[in-house]
């Protein structure tokens, strides 16, 4: 079984193109299929684009859900624009999407809209709703930052993404219970370090795709094989599918540069 934590729809820049290229459901969820994952947890780039709107970040998701099914877990990727334009949070009454992304290196919540972040938080420990974070040597985005974060909202299941830096990474999930990380866009050769820590059955399975055609031209079927090669190999495969299903798991049982 394949489960991956973190992966993306929507507009990114691609190597050899002059402006954003659009990684739509269908083309993702195609990708997905050929390699396949039987799971995965999606967040759309769009939401960095300020002339799109809560409307189309909503038509998507329901296009997703359409081709992929339960499969797809949507997170609502909340931008400093996208909150703006509905504090109340109005799209989680569509019921399409089980989780939160935030990123506090496109819009910073902790430096600069602490009151708003709680608010998101609050709305998220109320309805069992995971987290997903951006983590990495980003200012505002370290590990033992985040952390503060974490420790103020214990009933949230928080993944802070990339497992990075990876000593400190592990230190936070031994300290916080409430914390899982995963292994997107990190380098294979790096995998094999993940083996010198315990993650107390929090380490995902993640790649972030597509992004990894930002920056170099590798066939995204290609090198999702790779990864998926990898982390077999290491015998980490069936602790990866553990750790999802748990932080995707409610007490009802049920779901509620790189990106």
């Amino acid at each position: 079984m394949i489960c991956d934590a973190h992966i993306h729809i929507g507009y990114y820049p691609r190597k050899g193109y002059g402006r954003p290229f659009y990684y739509s459901p269908r083309r993702i969820v195609g990708i997905l299929d050929r390699c396949g994952v039987d799971e995965f947890i999606v967040s759309s780039t769009c939401a960095q684009m300020e002339e799109i709107g809560m409307a189309d970040i909503v038509r998507e998701a329901r296009e997703l859900k359409r081709l992929a099914g339960n499969r797809a877990h949507a997170f609502f990727w909340l931008s400093g624009h996208l909150y703006d334009e509905d504090p109340a949070m109005k799209w989680l009454k569509t019921g399409l999407f089980e989780g939160i992304k935030l990123h506090e290196g496109e819009t910073p919540w902790m430096k600069c809209r602490k009151k708003a972040l709680r608010k998101i938080l609050s709305v998220a420990s109320e309805r069992d709703l995971p987290v997903m974070v951006h983590a990495g040597e980003d200012v505002g985005c370290r590990p033992y930052t985040l952390a503060k974060v974490a420790r103020e909202f214990p009933n949230v299941r928080f993944n802070f993404a990339h497992c990075r830096p990876m000593d400190e990474m592990a230190k936070v999930v031994a300290d916080c219970s409430n914390v899982w990380t995963d292994t997107a866009y990190m380098a294979i050769d790096e995998f094999p370090r993940l083996l010198n820590y315990d993650w107390h059955g929090r380490l995902m399975f993640g790649t972030d795709l597509p992004v990894w055609q930002a920056h170099e031209k590798v066939g995204l079927t290609k090198r999702y094989r790779e990864y998926v090669r990898v982390l077999s190999e290491l015998g980490l495969e069936a602790v990866s599918d553990f750790a999802f299903s748990n932080f995707m798991a409610s007490p009802g049982g049920g779901g509620g540069g790189n990106v």
